[in-house]
C-alpha cells in the first residue's frame, strides 16, 4: 500500500521532470551536466521515480526538514536544495512563457535557465543519494577505473 502511495505522490513530479529532460535533450544537448556518477549508485536506487523523489527531497530540505537522522548532511544540502527549487520554478516559468510564444525557438534566457537547473539537479542528485547510501567518491571511482585499465592491459 505504501509503495503505491509513493508512486502516486512522485508520479506528477516525474512527468514534469521527464518533460524538462526531453526539452533539455533538444534545447541544450551539448551542454548537459555530466551524470557519470550515477553508475556508482546501488541498483536499488536507480529507478524510474528517483527524479521525483529527489524533487520532493529538495522541497522538504528547502522547507527546513531533516533527512532521516542525518542532520549535518541536511544542513549542508539545504542551500543547494533551496537554489534547486528556485531554479526549477525559473525553468517552469520560462517554459510557460515560451509555450505562449514560438514553440520552435528557444531563447537564450531559457537555455541558461535549463543549463543552470541541470547543473544544480546533478549536484543535488549526487549529494542526496550519497547522504542516503554509501557512494564512492570521485577519487575512489577514478582509482577503480585505473585498476580496471591496468588489469586489461596486463591481460593483453
Amino acid at each position: 500500500m505504501m509503495n503505491r502511495f509513493r508512486k502516486w505522490l512522485y508520479k506528477p513530479k516525474d512527468n514534469v521532470l521527464n518533460i524538462i529532460n526531453q526539452i533539455m535533450d533538444v534545447c541544450i544537448p551539448q551542454d548537459r551536466a555530466p551524470r557519470d556518477f550515477c553508475v556508482k549508485f546501488p541498483e536499488e536506487i536507480r529507478h524510474d521515480n528517483l527524479a521525483g523523489q529527489l524533487w520532493f527531497g529538495a522541497e522538504c530540505l528547502a522547507a527546513g526538514s531533516i533527512i532521516m537522522n542525518r542532520e549535518l548532511e541536511s544542513m549542508a544540502m539545504r542551500p543547494l536544495a533551496k537554489e534547486l527549487t528556485r531554479s526549477l520554478e525559473d525553468v517552469r516559468g520560462a517554459l510557460r512563457d515560451q509555450a505562449l510564444r514560438d514553440l520552435n525557438t528557444y531563447t537564450e534566457k531559457m537555455r541558461e535557465a535549463l543549463r543552470h537547473f541541470d547543473v544544480l539537479f546533478a549536484e543535488f542528485e549526487l549529494s542526496y543519494v550519497s547522504a542516503m547510501v554509501p557512494v564512492k567518491s570521485p577519487r575512489e571511482y577514478y582509482v577503480q577505473q585505473e585498476v580496471i585499465v591496468l588489469f586489461c592491459e596486463t591481460v593483453e
